[in-house]
C-alpha cells in the first residue's frame, strides 16, 4: 500500500501541456473545495465583522512567507538543481545532496525565528494592517494571527521540497497538495466551526498547510533527497542563493504589500468590506490558480533550461505557446464572468446570512476583477521568463510602480466615488449598485486590476527586450490573440442573449433555476467562441482536444509546431 502511494505521488509528467493539465486538473478540484468552504462561510457567518477578522489574519502570515518563504522557493532553487544535477552527471556525487541540505538548515532556522519574532510584534503589526477594527476585533485579530504563522513555515519548506521533484518531472505531489490545504480548512468549516467558532477555522487552516507539506515528501522519498540539518553551513552557497533570490523576494513581498493596503483601507470602509473584498477575488482568482499558475509553473522549468543551453530562440517559443495557452482559456472565462456575475455570485455563495446587498457587492467586485484575469496570468508567466534568464531585479522594478500605482488608484477611487456625486452615480448605475450600502468596496478591486494590467504590459514590453523576437512570429502571435478576445466578447454577447431569452422561464429565486439558466448560458457561450476559433483555423482547439484525448500517464499528446517536450 505504501509503496502504491509512492509510486503514485511520484509519476512523472512528459512535456508542458500534460503538466499544465495535471495542475489545472487537480487546480479545479483545489478550487471546487474552496468554493464550498466559502460558501460555507458566507452562508452561516456573512460578510462582517467576525469575517474580516478572519482574512485579515492571513495577511502578516502571508507577508513573512512572501519576505522569507520565498527565498528557497520553487522558481529560484530550479536553476541551482539543474546545475548541481548536471555537475553530478559530470562526476561530482553528492553535489545536490549537499545544496538541499545547506538551503534546508537555513531555512528551518532562520524562519523559525523570524515567526518567534513576529508572534511577539503581532499586537503592534495589526494596528497598521487593520486601523479600522475595534479593541475587540484587534484582541482575536493578534491571536488568529499568531496561531497562522505556522502556515508559512510549512508552506516555505514545501515549496523548497518541491523544486527537487519537479526537476525531475514530477509535478503530482506538488499539483494535489493545494486540494488537501483546502480540505484541511474545509475540515475546519465543517468539523471545528460549530465548536470552537471562528478558532475552529484557524485551526484548519494550520490542518490543511501540514497536509500541503506531508504531501510533499513522498517523490523526495523516491527521489532519496529526504533533507538533513547540517552543522556547518556553506555560508557562500546561501549568499549565492540569496543574491538571485533577493529581487524575487522583494518582489513577492510588494505583491502582499498590495493586499495588506487594500484590506487597511478596506477595514475603515463598512463593515464587512474586508469580507466582500476577499469573497470575491477568491472567486475571480478560481481561473488564475487553475490555468494561469498552472501553465507558469509548466513553462518555467522549459524556459529556464533553454536558457542555460543558450537557446533563446526556444525561450521565446515556449513563452508565445504559453502565453496562447493563457489566453485560450481566460480571455473567455473573463468576458462571461463578467456578463453571469451575478448569477455566479448567487449560485457560489448565496445562502443563509448571505444578503441580497451583499450579493451585489460581491457581484460587481468580481467584474472589477475578471478585467485583469488574463493580465494577472500573464504576470505569473511574465516574471518567471525573467527568472529563467536570470533577471530578478526587472521585475522588482516593474512590480514596485505597480503597487505604487494600485494603491493610488485605490485612493483616489475611494476618494472620488464619496466626495464627487456625478463619479459615484455613474458607478453606481454602470455596476447596478444603486440603494447599496457600502459601494466604495468595489473600487478596490478596480484599483488592483489597473495595477495588474499596467504590470503585465510594462513586464512584456521589457522581457522582449531580453529575448530576441521573431517578427513573424510575433505577428502570429498579435493575430491569434486577437481572434481569441474577439471571439471571447462574441461569447459574452451570446451568453447574455441567451440569459435574456431563457427570463423568467426558470425559477430565478431558487439555486436550481439560477444555476440551470446560468449553465445554459456558460455552454452557450463556450461553444460560439469554440466555434468561432474554429472557423478561423485556430490550432490551440486542436491541441486542447488533442491533450484531452491523450492518456496522460501513458502516451504523449500531439505537438503543434514550436512546442517541445519539458
Amino acid at each position: 500500500m505504501v509503496s502504491r502511494l509512492l509510486k503514485l505521488f511520484s509519476r512523472d509528467v512528459v512535456s508542458m501541456n500534460q503538466a499544465a493539465l495535471v495542475l489545472a486538473v487537480f487546480s479545479v478540484l483545489s478550487q471546487v473545495f474552496g468554493l464550498v468552504r466559502d460558501r460555507l462561510l458566507a452562508s452561516t457567518i456573512g460578510p462582517g465583522a467576525v469575517l474580516d477578522v478572519y482574512y485579515a489574519a492571513f495577511r502578516i502570515p502571508d507577508f513573512l512567507y512572501n519576505s522569507f518563504g520565498v527565498l528557497f522557493s520553487v522558481t529560484v532553487l530550479i536553476p541551482f538543481i539543474a546545475r548541481f544535477a548536471q555537475e553530478e552527471k559530470e562526476g561530482k556525487d553528492g553535489r545536490l545532496r549537499y545544496f538541499l541540505d545547506n538551503v534546508t538548515t537555513v531555512y528551518i532556522w532562520g524562519m523559525g525565528a523570524l515567526c518567534v519574532g513576529v508572534a511577539l510584534l503581532m499586537p503592534w503589526l495589526t494596528h497598521l494592517t487593520a486601523p479600522g477594527f475595534s479593541a475587540e476585533q484587534q484582541h482575536t485579530l493578534v491571536v488568529f494571527s499568531r496561531l497562522m504563522l505556522i502556515s508559512p513555515f510549512l508552506f516555505g519548506l514545501s515549496s523548497l521540497l518541491s523544486s527537487f521533484a519537479q526537476v525531475k518531472k514530477k509535478f503530482f505531489a506538488y499539483a494535489i497538495a493545494p486540494l488537501f490545504y483546502n480540505a484541511g480548512i474545509l475540515t475546519g468549516v465543517l468539523l471545528f466551526l460549530p465548536h470552537w467558532g471562528m478558532l475552529g477555522v484557524v485551526m484548519g487552516v494550520i490542518l490543511g498547510a501540514g497536509l500541503y507539506f506531508v504531501v510533499q515528501l513522498p517523490p523526495l522519498i523516491v527521489l532519496q533527497k529526504i533533507p538533513r540539518l547540517v552543522s556547518q553551513v556553506d555560508w557562500r552557497l546561501i549568499k549565492e542563493v540569496i543574491a538571485l533570490s533577493l529581487p524575487r523576494t522583494l518582489g513577492s513581498s510588494l505583491t502582499n504589500i498590495t493586499f495588506i493596503l487594500i484590506a487597511a483601507i478596506a477595514s475603515l470602509l463598512a463593515t464587512g468590506s474586508i469580507s466582500v473584498f476577499q469573497l470575491a477575488y477568491n472567486i475571480e482568482n478560481s481561473p488564475l490558480l487553475i490555468f494561469g499558475i498552472s501553465y507558469a509553473v509548466a513553462a518555467f522549468p522549459a524556459m529556464a533550461r533553454s536558457f542555460s543551453e543558450g537557446r533563446n530562440d526556444e525561450v521565446l517559443r515556449v513563452l508565445y505557446r504559453t502565453t496562447r495557452n493563457i489566453f485560450f482559456f481566460t480571455v473567455p472565462i473573463a468576458f462571461l464572468m463578467i456578463v453571469l456575475r451575478a448569477h455566479v455570485v448567487r449560485v457560489l455563495l448565496g445562502a443563509g446570512a448571505f444578503s441580497w446587498n451583499d450579493t451585489r457587492l460581491v457581484a460587481a467586485s468580481v467584474a472589477l476583477f475578471c478585467l485583469s484575469v488574463t493580465a494577472q496570468s500573464m504576470v505569473l508567466l511574465l516574471v518567471r521568463g525573467f527568472f529563467a534568464t536570470g533577471d530578478t531585479w526587472t521585475p522588482l522594478k516593474i512590480n514596485l510602480w505597480a503597487v505604487a500605482g494600485t494603491g493610488a488608484a485605490a485612493l483616489g477611487l475611494v476618494y472620488g466615488y464619496h466626495h464627487v456625486v456625478a463619479l459615484r452615480y455613474f458607478l453606481d448605475s454602470l455596476l447596478r449598485l444603486d440603494g447599496v450600502e457600502g459601494g466604495s468596496v468595489v473600487l478596490l478591486a478596480l484599483a488592483f486590476s489597473i495595477g495588474q494590467t499596467w504590470n503585465a504590459l510594462a513586464l512584456w514590453k521589457k522581457l522582449h527586450t531580453r529575448i530576441v523576437v521573431v517578427q513573424p512570429q510575433a505577428a502570429t502571435l498579435a493575430r491569434t490573440l486577437s481572434h481569441m478576445i474577439a471571439a471571447g466578447i462574441i461569447a459574452a454577447g451570446a451568453g447574455y442573449c441567451t440569459l435574456l431569452g431563457i427570463g423568467t422561464s426558470v425559477d430565478q429565486t431558487r439555486f436550481w433555476g439560477i444555476f440551470s439558466q446560468a449553465a445554459v448560458a456558460t455552454v452557450v457561450g463556450f461553444g460560439v467562441y469554440g466555434g468561432i476559433l474554429w472557423l478561423l483555423g485556430n490550432e490551440d482547439i486542436r491541441l486542447f482536444l488533442g491533450t484531452l484525448k491523450s492518456r496522460f500517464w501513458k502516451e504523449k499528446p500531439p505537438l503543434v509546431q514550436g512546442q517541445q517536450e519539458l
